[in-house]
């Protein structure tokens, strides 16, 4: 099945969801054009259709939140006292590195060339579906992330330690 086959089936599949709140799955690679767009998956279009918003991964990712899911993170940051540096600081990478994204008619959304910067995003791009929001990776970051995993770089005692 050519590329245009594999979208229209990948659309086509009813996209797993918590009740009212989509659950994200998955690994996509699309293309970044020259103005900084990127199509999104066709299967989770819906979700974003209205709006989103795109801000700073902790690591040199990017996150992608539905608008709901943006309003209960926001609002957990929001509750951390203002008296505490770290809170703060938080704050400022977290909101100060956020953009409302809107996906164009073909579901593209514009990544900032300043969120392009921070993810090392050219060319191409990796989004991984994590459970409730979308991560945009470089492909070679997203590479050492699978590699970690592959080589048993974290060991087995890190996600006993998480309760996983």
């Amino acid at each position: 099945m050519g590329t245009r086959g594999q979208r229209r089936a990948e659309a086509e599949r009813p996209a797993a969801s918590l009740g009212e709140t989509p659950m994200f799955l998955g690994e996509y690679r699309h293309g970044i054009d020259a103005k900084g767009r990127v199509f999104l998956p066709a299967r989770y279009r819906s979700f974003f259709a209205a709006g989103a918003v795109l801000t700073r991964g902790l690591e040199p990712c990017l996150y992608l939140f539905t608008f709901p899911e943006w309003q209960q993170v926001a609002e957990r940051i929001r509750q951390l006292p203002l008296t505490a540096p770290e809170a703060r600081e938080w704050r400022r990478f977290f909101f100060g590195g956020a953009f409302d994204v809107v996906p164009d008619e073909q579901g593209r959304i514009l990544i900032p060339a300043s969120l392009r910067a921070y993810a090392g995003l050219e060319g191409q791009a990796v989004i991984v579906g994590v459970h409730t929001y979308l991560e945009i990776w470089s492909p070679s970051a997203w590479q050492g992330i699978l590699e970690r995993f592959q080589n048993g770089r974290i060991p087995p005692e890190h996600w006993i330690g998480l309760r996983v």
